[in-house]
């Protein structure tokens, strides 16, 4: 939803200078992290938006309940997703096992099967 306002807007994600930038698609850019804060290379500035949009609800359950799943920056997810629960979150992420990774390739095939049909 957009107001109209006497004001200039400004998309500080569309800026060319890289300084601007405050957010970006996880998967897209490399992020430094340093104490938890994650950081674009250009300009060291911190990023105060990462979106998962590449990524299911149901990857990032999984995620939540200890098994690893291929999420670029699980960790700092993990760390904000557990903040003022620290004791709920995985010690350890458990790989999938190989039967695993074909029922979660199996499912995710005959979504998009059902999705393409409707």
């Amino acid at each position: 939803m957009t107001l109209r306002c006497d004001r200039p807007l400004f998309n500080f994600t569309l800026s060319p200078n890289g300084e601007d930038r405050t957010g970006n698609c996880a998967n897209a850019d490399p992020f430094v992290n340093i104490n938890n804060v994650l950081y674009n290379q250009d300009g060291l500035k911190p990023i105060h938006r990462i979106h998962y949009m590449s990524y299911s609800s149901r990857d990032f359950a999984q995620l939540c309940q200890g098994q690893n799943v291929n999420i670029s920056y699980a960790n700092e997810f993990l760390h904000y997703r557990f903040l003022k629960q620290p004791e709920k979150r995985p010690k350890q992420l458990k790989l999938l096992s190989i039967i695993a990774k074909i029922n979660n390739f199996f499912n995710k095939t005959m979504n998009k099967i059902q999705r393409t049909i409707r």
